[in-house]
């Protein structure tokens, strides 16, 4: 199985590491060190063959994902992502895009650009002014 820890990068700037501050049922920020770096079991997803759901190392069902009333990007537990309404990630264009299931839209991974000291994670569009997408260096 493929692992991967994510590395951000926001105009043209580090934003460090992805980050989570609860394995169970977490928020995931950015800005972080390398030694807290979330990391991330990537399993295939069957609609998308570039697409991946991205299941934190060491847990049995703990899953990148995002609320789609806040846009926050939490943990989603469950046994089965294909079964379930997980969104799948895909790099696009150096941007780790949320594939929402039985949609064609998509969410990219972005931070706040009103809340200047904030590093918490969303999943918004790309043409949302109030986010700004971070670029996606892997590892």
């Amino acid at each position: 199985m493929k692992t991967q820890i994510l590395e951000l990068a926001t105009h043209g700037q580090s934003f460090g590491y992805v980050t989570v501050n609860d394995d169970l049922s977490g928020v995931f920020y950015g800005n972080g060190h390398i030694n807290n770096a979330a990391k991330f079991e990537l399993t295939p997803c069957a609609r998308d063959e570039q697409a991946f759901y991205y299941k934190l190392v060491g847990s049995h069902s703990s899953y990148m994902d995002f609320s789609l009333a806040s846009k926050v990007v939490k943990i989603t537990r469950s046994k089965s992502p294909e079964a379930s309404n997980i969104c799948a990630w895909k790099i696009l264009n150096g941007a780790l895009c949320a594939i929402i299931p039985g949609s064609s839209v998509f969410k990219a991974l972005s931070r706040s650009t009103f809340k200047h000291g904030s590093n918490v994670l969303f999943a918004t569009s790309p043409c949302d002014q109030d986010f700004c997408r971070v670029r996606i260096i892997t590892h």
